[in-house]
C-alpha cells in the first residue's frame, strides 16, 4: 500500500487535535503540522493555546513517531484565504511521501478503519490525478447534554456536505483543501469517510474567534450565522426550518435534539447515506 502523508493545522482550536489525530494515528506513515511562528491566525489575529498541554498530549499519543511540527510564518498576505493555501502547500511540500491527507484539527474520523483499510486500496490508481472526498457531520450546538445536530426534513442526519481530503503531493492547494485537480467536477471522487466537524459545537467565544480566524474569514464575518446560532435554545430550534444563511453548500433542512453522548452512534447510524 502506498505510504501515507497528514497535514494538519495548530491554531486557536488547538484543543481539539489529539482526539483528531488519534482517530486516524494508526493508519497513517506521517503526521506534518503546522503552527505559526508568531502564534498569528490566517486573517493577521493573534491567538494562544496551552502549549504546554498540547505538546504532553501528542508527546503520549505519539508511541511510533510519526508527528513533526514546522513552525513558521504563514501569513505572507493580507487575504485569509491566501494564507490557508500557503500553508497547506508550505506543509505538503515538506511531506516525505505522495499521499497526501488534510484533516483539521476539529475534524475527528467516525469510520477510520472502513475508509482506511476497505476504501483506500481501490483508489491507488487514481489519486495521483483525482482528488478523494469524506463528508462532514457537523453538530450544530451543545446545550446541556443535549446536541442540536443538523437534519433533513424526514429527521436523518444531513451528510451533503462534503470536502477535499486526499490529493496527490504534485497538486496545489488553491481553496483550502480544494486543489487544481479538484476544479474539474469528475475528479472529485466520493469516499465512505465520515468526519464529525466540531465546526460551529463549541462554547461561544470559541465559535466567534473561529469565524474571524477561518481562511474565508472576510466571507464569514458579513454572514449573520453567528446571531442566529446564538439565538437558539432547546425551546426554539424546531423554528429553525431551512435556515442557513451563507450560500456556501446547501441549506440546512432543521435541527433535532439528541443526548450528547450518541452523536457519534447517531451519525453512524446514516452512513449508507454517505456512500
Amino acid at each position: 500500500m502506498i505510504k501515507k502523508s497528514v497535514i494538519s493545522l495548530i491554531s486557536y482550536d488547538a484543543e481539539y487535535l489529539p482526539d483528531s489525530i488519534k482517530s486516524y494515528y494508526d493508519y497513517v506513515d506521517e503526521i506534518v503540522l503546522g503552527l505559526d511562528k508568531n502564534r498569528m491566525s490566517w486573517s493577521k489575529n493573534s491567538f494562544s493555546f496551552d502549549e504546554s498541554k498540547l505538546w504532553s498530549e501528542l508527546s503520549n499519543l505519539d508511541g511510533d513517531g510519526k508527528i513533526t511540527v514546522i513552525e513558521e510564518d504563514f501569513c505572507k498576505s493580507d487575504k485569509p484565504i491566501e494564507n490557508d493555501n500557503y500553508e497547506r502547500n508550505f506543509l505538503k511540500s515538506n511531506c516525505t511521501h505522495d499521499w497526501i491527507f488534510s484533516f483539521d484539527a476539529d475534524e475527528e474520523l467516525l469510520n477510520a478503519r472502513e475508509f482506511f483499510v476497505e476504501f483506500l486500496p481501490l483508489t491507488k490508481d487514481y489519486y495521483k490525478s483525482s482528488d478523494i472526498l469524506m463528508t462532514w457531520a457537523t453538530p450544530f450546538k451543545q446545550i446541556d447534554d443535549k446536541i442540536l445536530v443538523i437534519c433533513d426534513t424526514d429527521g436523518t442526519a444531513f451528510l451533503s456536505e462534503t470536502q477535499g481530503v486526499i490529493t496527490h503531493k504534485n497538486n496545489t492547494f488553491t481553496w483550502a483543501r480544494w486543489t487544481d485537480a479538484s476544479q474539474d467536477p469528475h475528479k472529485r471522487i466520493l469516499s465512505p469517510l465520515i468526519a464529525l466537524h466540531w465546526s460551529l459545537c463549541r462554547k461561544d467565544e470559541a465559535l466567534y474567534k473561529k469565524i474571524h480566524n477561518i481562511g474565508h474569514s472576510d466571507i464569514a464575518e458579513k454572514d449573520p450565522f453567528y446571531q442566529i446560532w446564538t439565538e437558539c435554545t432547546l425551546e426554539n430550534y424546531e423554528t429553525y426550518v431551512n435556515f442557513k444563511t451563507s450560500g456556501m453548500g446547501p441549506q440546512w433542512p432543521k435541527l433535532r435534539a439528541i443526548d450528547s453522548n450518541q452523536i457519534k452512534n447517531f451519525y453512524l447510524s446514516f452512513k449508507d447515506k454517505v456512500y
